[in-house]
């Protein structure tokens, strides 16, 4: 009777002899069955990889089912990971393909004790399901944490871009600017905003700010707090506020919020009346 070493050993011979059968066994069955998933790895460039190379997660089980190298599994885990994440591909079809790898391992494991006739001990054949199924999770929790990581990068990375683009604090004269503001303002972006024209003005040492929310179809209370507090901020700056083009949806937040506009900020129902008032446009 063989060790379990030994059986190992031979496992993984057989394994790296049959990597392209049960490949090639793995694509079959995804195309029957799952023909989406076959597209989604064509689109990508994947799939003439995985018809000349193999599966990868069946070729990490024969690599490490005699020793595993946490390191070297988690590696390529990642390195998958972020090529992934780098293209439009969703990561629950990725769980599918490691799901369904994981039924093709098996079915290799089962033809080589069949085809070999090895008796099955059930102590050690436990042990080896256990090994397996821990190199496969490994992957698939290291492969999901950098997705998600490389994923949440690139999205604080386009956040910070937008929020750039979003706060166009345009100078109009010697000392006088424009803030227009356009879209949906949550209060992340009121935050922002706030904060990107605390640092412009202080830049442009504006002493006239128009703030013109007629391109803005919506806001919470949270967001006119915010509005406001720009105001006051930049009030401690030596610079004065109009605000126009409040719609009568904004206009009735406010009122529900019982702000009362005082002499810190002039409204003005346009951006040409605002002009009007510091005598640039007559």
């Amino acid at each position: 009777m063989q060790s379990a070493a030994n059986i190992k050993m031979d496992i993984q011979r057989f394994l790296n002899e049959t990597i392209n059968f049960y490949s090639k066994e793995w694509l079959q069955y995804l195309q029957n069955n799952k023909s989406y998933l076959i597209s989604l790895l064509n689109d990508n460039g994947e799939l003439t990889e995985l018809q000349e190379h193999g599966n990868p997660i069946l070729r990490i089980i024969a690599e490490n089912i005699l020793e595993v190298n946490e390191e070297s599994i988690m590696d390529e885990a990642r390195r998958r990971g972020i090529a992934s994440a780098k293209t439009e591909y969703p990561i629950h079809m990725a769980w599918e393909l490691f799901q369904s790898s994981r039924g093709i391992i098996w079915n290799a494991i089962r033809n080589y004790y069949t085809e070999s006739q090895t008796p099955l001990n059930e102590e050690e054949f436990f042990e080896l399901e256990r090994r397996i199924n821990d190199i496969i999770d490994l992957f698939i929790e290291a492969y999901t944490a950098q997705y998600v990581t490389y994923k949440d990068e690139l999205l604080k990375s386009h956040r910070a871009t937008v929020d750039e683009l979003t706060v166009p604090i345009i100078p109009l004269a010697d000392k006088v600017c424009i803030l227009p503001i356009v879209g949906n303002v949550d209060t992340y972006r009121a935050k922002k905003i706030r904060e990107k024209t605390l640092i412009r003005v202080n830049e442009l040492k504006a002493q006239q700010l128009i703030i013109d929310i007629s391109g803005v179809p919506f806001v919470d209370t949270a967001v006119v707090n915010h509005l406001f507090k720009i105001v006051k901020g930049i009030k401690l700056l030596g610079c004065s506020t109009i605000l126009t083009g409040i719609s009568p949806e904004i206009a009735d937040t406010m009122i529900e919020l019982g702000i009362e506009i005082d002499n810190e900020i002039k409204t003005r129902s346009d951006l040409q009346q605002a002009l009007q008032d510091i005598h640039l446009y007559q």
